[in-house]
């Protein structure tokens, strides 16, 4: 049984969710012109519900906001709605064929309104303004519902309801030459206005929609059109009459009513669709041109501005865009006594994160350009291109196929592409580094001579180190770059040939001897220089002792005599 329970509260949550949303108690009909009904290129004054302005600013049942829309199946999320009733009596779910809600506004006469009628008005919701366009074609959406669906499709008590524009250049039979734009699309019955006995399940009924009582119906009215649109043709800049208007007709049952869409009421001669926001995924990539137009025609003057400041030569309908801030724009279509304007948010995404390359230096022409790959990203995700020419790379074209092994020429720029990998689309071609071949001969440091006592029992012979003349040649160069060898003759030194192997332990051939000590270039073994030095041996010294004879203790200290020969001079 709680588990009976627990799903009958659930699809009471769910149907709430569902439900059209109504206010008519705490917004004005005044408030609903203003801040619900109107769009863009549109102002609106003299205001008026059932011909009073006092009756525009206070709370009347019979007009609201309605919400919620888009979980029904009227068509239209939210706006404004008119009732012949109370506006409450749109919310669903239909558990009545017949539903009345009667209004205490009490019966406002409209002759518009009694023209379409044959039985006499009863209720009327009227709302009335006047208005400037700023543009040449006026525009709004709209549904119209009724309970009298279907019992009363067709019949002569039907609800009525009409739109009644006037003003310049319109001619028509209503008053003030005004004309009826709650009309039928022009595709299939021209001029016919939007009725019950126009629209229902058997006349125009592509334009209907069947609403019956039931528990999972979404609004109240039995049925309804589908999202239709008025149209007309004006003036821009002058002053337009507008009358939404709507009644029972016989009598006070079965409510209509007709909801409006919010901010549809309006001219668009620039529409610029949404903000270039980085939270709308809109935002363009640092470096990049953002075309931004007004759509309209190249011979209509227009004055763009960036954050207040005007764009000084900026004067047809598009602009490339490279900096963030807002972006707002007048133009003049219908000459200079009706401007139109709109504004756009333009925001840019940061850099990639990126560091400079290093520019390469080898002593010949082949290149790793991949060196560089680690020092750029860093720890940024990015895919890493090289590229002869920055064009190449901003489009993408002819990226170098072997970055390990380039063959270049010396002073040649590389330009790089870089390609975020996570998502964003953005690359970037601004990072170049440039190629350098080192053809320099090397020159070994001078080194000293080697000086060493001859060996034991080989008078010319000594044993010598070398390492440190590898470290004296090598001077400021580096070790691993450079590879110093030991030869016998200038000749071998040249030609790279039998170098000598021991060099922590090599032993004298003559005394002295002459060492050739070449240093190359490891990445070009052509690339070398030759010095040389000597390899000394001195002899051992020599020496006699000659000793008194043996005495006795505590006798007189004896004489000894020392005589000897090697180094520089005799000892004795």
């Amino acid at each position: 049984m709680k588990k009976i329970l627990l799903f009958i509260v659930l699809l009471s949550v769910n149907f709430i969710q569902a439900q059209l949303t109504v206010n008519n108690t705490t917004i004005t009909p005044a408030q609903l012109v203003q801040t619900v009904l109107l769009g863009n290129g549109v102002t609106a004054s003299n205001i008026t519900f059932n011909g009073s302005a006092a009756n525009a600013n206070a709370f009347r049942d019979q007009a609201g906001s309605f919400s919620n829309g888009s979980t029904t199946n009227i068509g239209i999320d939210s706006g404004l709605i008119l009732s012949t009733g109370k506006a409450q009596v749109a919310i669903g779910p239909n558990n009545s064929a017949s539903t009345t809600n009667a209004t205490t506004t009490p019966t406002y006469a409209d002759a518009d309104l009694a023209s379409l009628s044959t039985s006499g008005l009863q209720k009327t919701s009227v709302l009335e303004f006047d208005f400037v366009p700023t543009g040449e074609e006026l525009k709004f959406n709209f549904v119209f519902a009724s309970e009298e669906y279907p019992e009363f499709a067709p019949s002569s008590f039907n609800d009525v309801f009409g739109f009644f524009l006037s003003g310049p250049g319109i001619t028509g039979p209503y008053s003030n030459g005004a004309i009826n734009v709650a009309r039928i699309p022009t595709t299939t019955t021209g001029n016919t206005v939007v009725s019950i006995n126009n629209v229902n399940a058997t006349t125009n009924s592509i334009y209907y929609v069947s609403n019956p009582a039931g528990p999972t119906t979404t609004i109240q009215y039995d049925g309804f059109t589908t999202v239709l649109t008025a149209l007309s043709n004006l003036q821009c800049g002058s002053t337009y009459h507008i009358k939404l208007a709507i009644a029972n007709a016989g009598d006070n049952s079965y409510d209509s009513a007709v909801f409006i869409q919010g901010g549809s009421f309006s001219v668009t001669p620039i529409n610029f669709p949404q903000d270039y926001l980085v939270s709308n995924g809109f935002a363009p990539c640092a470096g990049s041109v953002t075309q931004i137009c007004t759509g309209l025609a190249a011979n209509v003057p227009h004055v763009w501005t960036l954050d207040g400041d005007i764009l000084p030569g900026e004067t047809g309908p598009c602009i490339n865009a490279t900096l963030p801030g807002l972006y707002c724009v007048i133009a003049y279509p219908y000459g200079p006594n009706c401007p139109v304007d709109d504004c756009i948010t333009l925001e840019i995404l940061p850099p990639l994160p990126l560091n400079e390359p290093n520019d390469l230096t080898e002593c010949s022409n082949i290149f790793d350009l991949t060196e560089n790959t680690p020092v750029i990203l860093g720890s940024f995700n990015g895919e890493v291109n090289y590229f002869t020419s920055q064009q190449d790379a901003i489009d993408f074209l002819n990226p170098i196929p072997n970055p390990t092994a380039y063959v270049g020429f010396n002073g040649q720029i590389i330009y790089v592409r870089v390609d975020d990998t996570s998502g964003s689309n953005c690359f970037d071609t601004t990072l170049s580094f440039v190629l350098y071949i080192d053809s320099a001969i090397p020159t070994p440091q001078p080194v000293p001579d080697l000086t060493v006592c001859a060996n034991v029992g080989t008078p010319n012979v000594g044993t010598f180190d070398f390492t440190p003349q590898t470290l004296t040649a090598l001077g400021s160069n580096s070790a691993s770059s450079f590879t110093v060898s030991y030869h016998l003759t200038l000749a071998d030194a040249n030609a790279d040939l039998l170098p000598i192997t021991t060099t922590t332990a090599y032993q004298n051939i003559t005394n002295p001897q002459t060492i050739y000590l070449r240093l190359e270039k490891n990445c070009n073994v052509l690339q070398y220089g030759v010095t040389s030095f000597q390899l000394i041996v001195n002899p051992l010294p020599t020496a006699t002792i000659a000793v008194q004879p043996a005495v006795c203790q505590n006798a007189p200290s004896p004489n000894v005599t020392f005589t000897g020969s090697g180094g520089t001079a005799p000892y004795t």
